[in-house]
């Protein structure tokens, strides 16, 4: 979302933009279907379509449109592979990838701020359209038709994996700085005011002030769910773990040493929680790398997180 959130704001400045979409692809391509950078006519870019030689070229090529009057959409493809075919990137990856090259305009900054605020429908771009559509429904997370004379792009907006982290403390700042580059949903609980880490958040997508009591009712079950139990204290951690264990998530992690850890469980199965679930708990949450600052903690989340999502 952070990137339809660049676009808006440029657009605001009276900068024309780019969007390079890649809205197909075909085996080790870099750029997957859905990626997206910006190229703004101040110079500003932001995104990523696979990187590397590949995406270099296309934002010079972007950036060139804007000695243009009337920039049109077109596609570019992209074959990548080490030789001299005119289309070829030069990489070696064996993939192929084609690229949306799309003037997105002042009069589309409504669509995009819906984009931004809408946490369901379907983007909709066509030559001649822009367009959100909230009844429409996809079967997959994207969809792309393309003939000699018509052709169209679609995607769900609410594809994102969804980042609840429960406790706005020092991890629970870094952990949303670094999954705010990674294209989750995140939404941040605290149960105390006045929390400067909490407050001075700008990461995450929401923020609220909650009764820890109540957290089983703020996270609907779902997949693409991940859940970070951050809090201040054992008995807070405690609580919160006791009232999601047995929901249908994808992931649940919990900060804490492994003598905290091993008290919490203990504490949990007197209280009647079974072993079986509290064996899908991941804790000490993350991968161990010995961290030690909160960032460095955020790292280990991270990638523990990245690897469970792109097993699927």
């Amino acid at each position: 979302m952070q990137i339809w959130k660049k676009i808006s704001t440029k657009l605001k400045e009276n900068n024309r933009v780019i969007l390079l979409l890649v809205v197909s692809h075909k085996g080790s391509s870099p750029g997957k279907q859905g990626f997206k950078m910006m190229v703004s006519e101040d110079g500003y870019i932001y995104g990523s379509i696979g990187g590397g030689r590949t995406e270099f070229e296309l934002v010079e090529e972007a950036r060139r449109l804007f000695f243009k009057d009337k920039i049109s959409p077109f596609f570019q493809n992209q074959i990548h592979r080490d030789d001299e075919d005119e289309e070829s990137s030069g990489m070696i990856c064996s993939g192929e990838q084609l690229v949306l090259f799309y003037p997105v305009k002042a009069e589309h900054i409504e669509i995009i701020e819906s984009i931004i605020s809408n946490k369901s429908g379907i983007l909709s771009i066509k030559n001649n359209s822009f367009n959100l559509n909230i009844q429409d429904n996809l079967d997959t997370d994207f969809h792309f038709q393309k003939n000699e004379s018509r052709w169209e792009y679609k995607e769900k907006i609410d594809r994102k994996s969804h980042l609840y982290i429960i406790g706005g403390g020092h991890v629970g700042l870094a952990t949303a700085k670094l999954f705010s580059m990674l294209d989750f949903h995140i939404t941040i609980f605290e149960s105390r005011t006045g929390i400067n880490t909490f407050n001075e958040n700008n990461y995450a997508d929401e923020k609220f002030i909650i009764d820890y009591k109540d957290i089983s009712d703020l996270i609907p079950e779902s997949e693409k769910t991940y859940i970070l139990i951050l809090t201040h204290g054992y008995n807070t951690d405690r609580d919160i773990l006791g009232k999601l264990l047995g929901k249908k998530y994808d992931y649940i992690g919990m900060l804490g040493s492994k003598s905290k850890v091993k008290q919490t469980f203990k504490t949990l199965q007197k209280l009647g929680y079974p072993a079986e679930l509290l064996a899908k708990v991941d804790a000490p949450i993350g991968i161990p790398i010995g961290s030690k600052t909160p960032e460095e903690i955020a790292v280990s989340i991270a990638a523990k997180i990245i690897s469970l999502k792109n097993a699927k």
